[in-house]
């Protein structure tokens, strides 16, 4: 559930904008403790996107 939080923060400022990730990422996704969790997904050219994943923040 926090990745799918996650995924739902760093897209809600893009309104109009065509942001897309994978199905891979959604509700009660598992993710390994103290390893990097890689993000990926699609957007417009210049689109900035931000990942937020408890106190940290990645913007792109």
């Amino acid at each position: 559930m926090a990745i799918f939080a996650i995924l739902a923060l760093c897209f809600a400022g893009t309104v109009g904008a065509d942001v897309k990730v994978p199905a891979l990422f959604g509700d009660h996704m598992v993710v390994q403790r103290d390893m990097p969790v890689p993000v990926w997904g699609w957007a417009d050219p210049g689109e900035k996107v931000t990942v937020v994943f408890g106190t940290q923040m990645e913007t792109a």
